[in-house]
């Protein structure tokens, strides 16, 4: 009966085990999905101010 115990202890500790690593990285490659959003909307958002400041007057472009 202890050997049992041990045993099913042992499994079900692997079993919780790959199920945390499975979802952890799940939410890893969402954190990277949206890291790389986020930086091609930065770039995007520079290139559009850029182009705010430039066709709103030409006094900010002088400031700039």
């Amino acid at each position: 009966m202890k050997k049992f115990f041990i045993i099913s202890l042992i499994t079900s500790l692997v079993l919780f085990t790959a199920l945390i690593k499975n979802s952890t990285k799940k939410i890893d490659d969402d954190i990277f999905a949206t890291e790389e959003d986020l930086r091609i909307l930065k770039k995007e958002f520079g290139d559009v101010k850029l182009e705010f400041d430039y066709l709103s007057s030409a006094e900010k472009i002088l400031e700039f």
